[in-house]
């Protein structure tokens, strides 16, 4: 197996659990500390090897004017949209909030044709229309009203949905940065840069309330927890950063869906989650998602 692929699998496994193991830390707790404390701690694993890297390879940052600029805007993206998504899981089932995420692949579509990126075309039609009939029956419950559920307008009211939408947005207009500079920026320092400004925003807003504490009190509470969900999510995202450079992100985003599964698997292990009406609205996500990004 190549190292993209390799780094494809582990990412899939890798955000497979950060979604449930983010709402075990947010959950009941400061969403803000909770953002804060995770990306600290995913920074701070990332450093050390960004040095060692460095200190290895003279020309290690040559290129460093062509894409610190590039990051420094995702970045900014980045750190609005994790503040909203570690909310959103606070909030929210792991199983409904996870495949609504796929709705990123709309945006990141739509970005695309805008900057010349993809065409409009058949395949990518059905995928919207399999996204939206997937999203619509991702709200269907048994016992339900039907023209209640029929309505796409519901996932609005759904806890923690407006933040899994923003979140969904941001990444797709990373994403969208992230791929330009992908062949030139070493994945790792990339990482470290792209996620610094989260932590950076919520240590000065909790400083600002005067509640910079609550970070060390929620690492005592759930270190485990903060620490494995750190590894996996920041760990997802350098194999994100290592598949680009060999994969087309047509290939990478569709395929790393399938952590979907994982996680609405671990929002019923772990959570108690109702997940029997949950399975077909991913299945459908994901299909749609992968006929969205398809560029032949």
């Amino acid at each position: 197996m190549s190292i993209a692929l390799t780094a494809l699998v582990l990412r899939i496994i890798g955000l497979g659990l950060e979604r449930p193991l983010v709402k075990a830390l947010g959950q009941g707790r400061s969403s803000i500390a909770a953002t804060t404390l995770y990306f600290g701690i995913g920074v701070s694993l990332l450093l050390p090897l960004v040095l060692f890297q460095a200190w290895q390879d003279p020309n290690y940052f040559a290129d460093f004017q062509r894409w610190i600029l590039p990051c420094m805007a995702s970045g900014l993206i980045y750190a609005l949209s994790f503040h909203t998504y570690v909310h959103a899981m606070s909030v929210g089932e792991v199983s409904y909030l996870t495949p609504l995420y796929s709705t990123a692949f709309l945006f990141l579509y739509g970005l695309d044709i805008i900057f010349g990126d993809a065409t409009f075309g058949v395949l990518p039609l059905i995928g919207i229309l399999i996204v939206m009939l997937g999203v619509v029956v991702l709200n269907l419950k048994p016992g339900d009203d039907w023209h209640d559920c029929l309505n796409p307008m519901t996932v609005l009211r759904q806890p923690g949905a407006w933040g899994m939408l923003v979140y969904a947005f941001g990444l797709a207009t990373g994403r969208l940065i992230d791929k330009s500079v992908a062949d030139i920026a070493p994945p790792v320092a990339y990482a470290f840069i792209d996620n610094l400004p989260a932590v950076l925003i919520g240590l000065l807003i909790l400083a600002v309330r005067g509640n910079v504490h609550s970070i060390a009190a929620l690492h005592r509470e759930r270190t485990k927890i903060a620490w494995i969900g750190a590894v996996s999510g920041m760990g997802a995202y350098v194999m994100l950063l290592v598949a680009l450079q060999d994969l087309r992100p047509s290939v990478v985003e569709p395929v790393t869906q399938l952590s979907v599964f994982i996680a609405v698997w671990l929002g019923g292990l772990w959570f108690g989650e109702q997940t029997r009406t949950r399975w077909l609205p991913s299945a459908m996500l994901v299909v749609g998602a992968a006929l969205l990004l398809w560029k032949g």
